[in-house]
């Protein structure tokens, strides 16, 4: 089975932006999004690898006041945060449906139900996420593709992970290197009186 590479998933966000035309729109373009997403970056030496830590937010309250969530199921928005969970800065995911009912507790059949019904659908005048299948031929298992409108997902940066240690050795390391040094001298009081007069 031939792996995804970042050019297939290239690739395929850019078929489903096609498809998907005036309905995409760019991440940073919502005033007030539903869900942030901020990915924390760390690093386990243990395995020798970067890792991201997804903290989702939802803007419950604006699906409240609206009467958005009256009368859908509980577990949607669960699934929806479990989704948004996996998007990347241009607001597509890739989970699997087995990833999903992991990360949801909901079982299989719920999520595809969930899936079925309310991917690309609106739903009180919105549509909480759009997917598309990608077929991927003879051998190969078919991906779902899934954009998330009205999500935003920031990164955070290597120094918001330093110590402040670590920090204050990088200031210090950086004015060493530095060759335009600039000492202030001292003062004498010679130089005061030549002020004061």
């Amino acid at each position: 089975m031939a792996k995804i590479t970042d050019n297939d998933i290239q690739k395929y966000k850019n078929i489903m932006r096609k498809k998907l035309g005036e309905r995409y729109i760019k991440p940073e373009q919502f005033s007030q999004p539903l869900f942030i997403v901020q990915n924390i970056i760390s690093y386990d030496e243990q395995v020798d690898e970067v890792i991201y830590t997804p903290y989702v937010a939802t803007n419950i309250q604006s699906l409240y006041k609206s009467g958005y969530l009256k009368g859908l199921p509980n577990g949607l928005i669960t699934l929806i945060e479990a989704l948004v969970s996996h998007a990347d800065k241009d607001g597509f995911a890739f989970p699997s449906v087995e990833r999903l009912a992991e990360l949801t507790g909901l079982g299989r059949s719920t999520v595809l139900n969930y899936i079925k019904t309310f991917a690309n659908n609106t739903i009180k005048g919105r549509v909480l996420f759009y997917k598309q299948t990608i077929k991927r031929g003879k051998g190969q298992y078919d991906l779902n593709v899934y954009y998330i409108p009205s999500c935003i997902v920031a990164f955070t940066d290597k120094e918001d992970l330093q110590t402040e240690e670590d920090k204050l050795l990088n200031l210090q390391e950086q004015v060493e290197t530095e060759n335009t040094l600039f000492e202030m001298p001292d003062i004498n009081e010679e130089d005061l009186m030549d002020d004061a007069s």
